[in-house]
């Protein structure tokens, strides 16, 4: 008997195909929890809940890096894997985020906005900076972090420096400068690049504090979590003009609410969570995990249940 796979949310149809080629799939509109002995999932939530109502459930594919929408905790203690797809996406996250920094620097947006509206072009957008001109900072050093500083310093001839406790000295990149800590990253960044993973120690670490460190007209680009950032703390960062611009993929809440302080900001860039859409990524990210859970399924079928739960922390996706 085939092994049935609950795909929770869409992946790429080449993907589709191949997980169909392995297992009977369960589909986005067919109701879950289900009896599969699979779940592969890209943004919707995997509760404890959901989890217990699933007796087959062997095994939650992660389509991306990030597990904070999966009760980890659940499936461990019921012996589920859960296995993700760390880097795969990498590239085009890491492109988004650069895209916007070009844009905040160079005031794009608002220049656009006030041609839209045959209103005046303020003063202060018609001049902006190259990438080369600012101090970068990256918080964050894993696959979409260290992928979006090699493309600043390569490209752009950026002078790029980092924070990220998890990386020893000894694998520390020889073209990053390291900084001590996060407070010393904030403080000489002119241009902050978030990709750290949503931890309890991370969220809000991006605060009216942190913020109020970086100099005056500082950018922030958020392509990590929504949950790093106080979104209260930064909208008000960006009316005052601490802080020059922001761009953001990802939200504490998603989608934000109408109400969410960084939408009333004209200084502020706003995308619903689509740094890893694109084709390359989807085709990618598809593959991986679609091959990581039918892993997990065919090893149990050949008699090597009960494996531990395994996972990475994450950035974005």
């Amino acid at each position: 008997m085939r092994p049935v796979v609950h795909v929770i949310d869409p992946i790429h149809p080449t993907a589709l195909a191949r997980l169909s080629e392995q297992a009977d799939v369960l589909h986005p509109e067919d109701p879950f929890p289900s009896h599969c002995d699979g779940v592969i999932v890209r943004a919707s939530k995997v509760t404890a809940s959901q989890i217990a109502a699933c007796p087959n459930l062997q095994v939650i594919g992660k389509h991306g890096a990030g597990l904070d929408a999966i009760d980890v905790d659940a499936a461990s203690k019921r012996g589920i894997r859960v296995v993700s797809t760390p880097g795969a996406n990498a590239v085009s996250v890491s492109e988004l985020a650069i895209g916007f920094a070009l844009s905040l620097i160079r005031n794009t947006y608002p220049v656009s906005e006030s041609l839209r509206a045959g209103r005046p072009i303020a003063q202060k957008h018609l001049q902006g900076y190259e990438i080369r001109e600012l101090r970068i900072g990256v918080f964050g050093l894993g696959a979409v972090g260290s992928g979006t500083a090699r493309r600043l310093i390569m490209g752009f001839e950026a002078r790029v420096m980092a924070f990220d406790p998890g990386i020893a000295p000894v694998d520390w990149p020889a073209d990053i400068e390291r900084c001590a800590d996060l407070e010393t990253l904030v403080s000489n960044s002119d241009l902050l690049f978030l990709h750290a993973p949503l931890l309890p120690s991370t969220r809000h670490c991006i605060n009216e504090r942190t913020i109020a460190l970086m100099p005056s007209g500082a950018y922030i680009v958020n392509c990590a979590r929504g949950g790093i950032v106080d979104e209260g703390a930064l909208a008000r960062a960006l009316h005052d003009g601490h802080i020059a611009g922001a761009a953001s993929d990802v939200f504490e809440d998603e989608p934000p609410t109408p109400d969410n302080p960084l939408l009333a900001c004209q200084t502020f860039i706003g995308t619903p969570h689509l740094g890893a859409a694109t084709n390359g990524a989807l085709s990618r990210v598809g593959f991986a995990v679609v091959d990581e859970v039918m892993g997990v399924l065919n090893n149990s079928r050949n008699g090597c249940a009960g494996l531990p739960v395994s996972f990475e922390h994450g950035e974005k996706e």
